[in-house]
């Protein structure tokens, strides 16, 4: 239910319709990429797409939320926060696989490997979802959380360094974002069932660490200040 309450939510605050405008200009984009750089450009398009949608509408909509009281009212319910926590994530992943399927349907056709592709778009947006939550409950203006959360976001960039044959792999296998560019790799090439392993594991760690971070985040800053705020 509350999975269906945050799509409702998103589609009435238009972000669907925002990123369908981010999918036709990353179409366009690709439209005009050569031909021998597209494979690429569209790895970095994939990867940078669910890791935008995942921290930038997580914090816009933890922000929202809080402009318009909607938290004080939903923890007074029997809602669980692991129950709004994975609503979220898993909200803002369906829309990351509805935008990735769109743009590579329209520009490359189908992946190699549609279910590693999928899982991969899936736990990436996932991932900067729960980092976003952790993020913005930390900042109190959009401007503020802007700044910090490209702070936060900068290291799980690095792996990208390695689409472009910098820097060795060994420098990179402890990032999950590593395992996201293997997963959404198979676009164009295969992954092995070692590295398929290797990179769900390593995504799910980052994920169980973010999960607990941005749970442990949301208790101390939110509902502490939602418990403070009845009890005077």
């Amino acid at each position: 239910m509350m999975i269906l309450n945050d799509i409702r939510f998103q589609w009435r605050h238009r972000f669907y319709f925002v990123y369908l405008l981010v999918c036709s200009l990353y179409l366009l984009l690709l439209h005009f990429i050569p031909s021998e750089y597209k494979e690429t450009v569209a790895v970095l398009l994939t990867f940078s797409d669910p890791s935008a949608l995942g921290l930038i509408f997580a914090g816009g909509i933890l922000l929202l939320e809080k402009d318009q009281g909607i938290q004080d009212c939903l923890f007074v319910t029997p809602l669980r926060l692991r129950e709004y926590l994975l609503a979220k994530a898993i909200s803002l992943s369906l829309l990351s696989i509805l935008a990735a399927w769109m743009i590579h349907g329209f520009s490359l056709g189908m992946p190699l490997s549609p279910i590693r592709f999928t899982v991969g778009v899936m736990l990436t947006s996932s991932l900067f979802t729960l980092l976003s939550i952790g993020i913005v409950v930390r900042t109190q203006t959009v401007n503020g959380f802007i700044l910090l959360s490209q702070l936060f976001s900068f290291p799980f960039a690095l792996p990208l360094l390695h689409l472009f044959d910098i820097g060795s792999r060994a420098l990179f296998v402890f990032f999950p974002t590593y395992g996201s560019l293997l997963l959404i790799g198979t676009i164009n090439r295969p992954v092995s069932s070692m590295e398929t392993i290797y990179a769900v594991g390593i995504m799910m760690i980052g994920n169980t660490i973010a999960f607990l971070w941005a749970k442990h985040s949301f208790q101390q800053r939110v509902l502490l200040g939602i418990t403070k705020g009845k009890s005077t």
